[in-house]
C-alpha cells in the first residue's frame, strides 16, 4: 500500500512539470513524494480517504472507457 501511495505521489507531482516542458529534479520529487506519504500514512481517515478516491478514480476510468454515462452520473454525492 505504502508503494502505491508513493508511485500516486509522484505521479501527480511530475505530470505539472511535464505540462511545462521542465525536467523534475528527482531528489526533490522523492522527497516531496515521501512528504505526503508521510502525511497520509500518519493519519487512519486520511488513508482511507486517499484509498477510497483511488478506488472511485479507478471506477471512473472503466465507465469512461465503456462510455457508461448512466454510471458516471450515478456516483453518491454528500
Amino acid at each position: 500500500m505504502r508503494t502505491v501511495l508513493i508511485v500516486a505521489v509522484l505521479a501527480i507531482s511530475t505530470s505539472p512539470l511535464y505540462a511545462q516542458g521542465q525536467q523534475p529534479d528527482a531528489a526533490k520529487l522523492k522527497a516531496d513524494a515521501q512528504k505526503v506519504v508521510s502525511i497520509i500514512s500518519g493519519d487512519k481517515a486520511k488513508t482511507q480517504t486517499f484509498c477510497q478516491m483511488e478506488i472511485l478514480g479507478n471506477q471512473i476510468d472503466e465507465a469512461i472507457q465503456k462510455q457508461d454515462t448512466k454510471k458516471l452520473w450515478s456516483w453518491p454525492r454528500s
